[in-house]
């Protein structure tokens, strides 16, 4: 291990931590007159919690498309994992699925999964992932997606649609508990997988072919990354809907500290994805007060422009092909 870049990422961990803390304890704590220790438990606290969760499976996810398919514009919104995910929810709801239930997550975890199979047979040949393929295809099953979604919506009870009129900005309005115990668990699952493979990730960004000759099996690593991506990424799309340039932003400004090594980038992005999200939803609920912002919309102010700095900082480097 390079001294320099585990101390790096020490500090940077270290940082990330404790902003985490801070974020966490003001979010409890402020934004409201009454902090009873009853909505303090039943309603700040699930929302925080599920913030983080949500946050870190979307950065995490982010790295580790851009490690698999060596594409830097890899991300779950981008190549349709969060549009099939949010298929998934509206055709659970049509079925009569609970909002925030274990089954409601399965359901995303399961169309979001068919989506990405369906990017990625499109998009490879000859064991290569061809980039523009990759996010045109995309593209095609996230327009796919959001077309089952409006057509799934007039079978959508009453109740449900009162739900689903928070969750299609992106919201942590209707966070619980129950939404918590049905994400967390499929997130974390997530997490050790894609930390356990970060190591064989790293020589897949030079080729299928050059990973073989490291001695990497890359369909394998490939196959346990895609799990792993829509463990991480769908679960929460079915409880708080689309939040965008998470799983963009958040890794690609690490990369510029912590450089391309998966085993430091990966940790670090949930951290920081975590933070990234709570700040976002601190931030919608108290700039507008008693008016709420949808997450995704702050997500998208402070992600968009980031990430066109970070875009153009990469192509005058000359290291940004498509």
């Amino acid at each position: 291990m390079n001294v320099s870049s585990g101390g790096r990422f020490a500090l940077i961990m270290m940082i990330g931590v404790m902003a985490v803390g801070v974020v966490f304890a003001a979010s409890l704590v402020t934004g409201f007159a009454d902090v009873s220790p009853q909505i303090v438990w039943s309603i700040r606290a699930p929302r925080v919690v599920l913030t983080l969760v949500v946050g870190a499976g979307l950065a995490v996810a982010g790295g580790l498309l851009q490690g698999v398919f060596g594409n830097p514009l890899a991300a779950p919104s981008i190549v349709g994992v969060s549009a099939s995910g949010a298929a998934g929810a509206r055709i659970g709801a049509a079925l009569g699925i609970p909002f925030n239930s274990i089954p409601l997550a399965f359901m995303g975890v399961i169309l979001a999964g068919v989506g990405l199979i369906v990017v990625r047979a499109i998009a490879s040949r000859d064991g290569q992932v061809h980039s523009t393929a990759l996010l045109l295809g995309g593209v095609a099953i996230s327009f796919f997606s959001l077309a089952l979604v409006l057509l799934a919506s007039p079978f959508i009870s009453r109740e449900a649609g009162r739900s689903f009129s928070f969750w299609t900005n992106g919201s942590f309005a209707l966070a619980t508990w129950s939404g918590v115990v049905a994400v967390a668990p499929l997130v974390i699952v997530g997490l050790v997988i894609a930390f356990r493979i970060a190591s064989r990730v790293d020589p897949l960004s030079l080729g299928s072919v050059a990973a073989r000759a490291l001695g990497v099996d890359a369909d394998r690593v490939t196959q346990y990354a895609l799990v792993a991506v829509v463990l991480l990424v769908a679960p929460g799309v079915t409880v708080v809907g689309i939040i965008a340039f998470v799983g963009l932003v958040v890794p690609h400004a690490l990369r510029f500290f912590l450089g391309p090594r998966n085993t430091f980038l990966l940790p670090a992005s949930a951290v920081f994805g975590g933070l990234l999200v709570a700040s976002a939803d601190f931030i919608s609920r108290n700039m507008l007060a008693p008016a709420e912002i949808p997450v995704g919309a702050v997500t998208a102010l402070v992600g968009a422009p980031v990430f066109l700095v970070l875009l153009r900082q990469m192509v005058r480097r000359g290291v940004m092909s498509i």
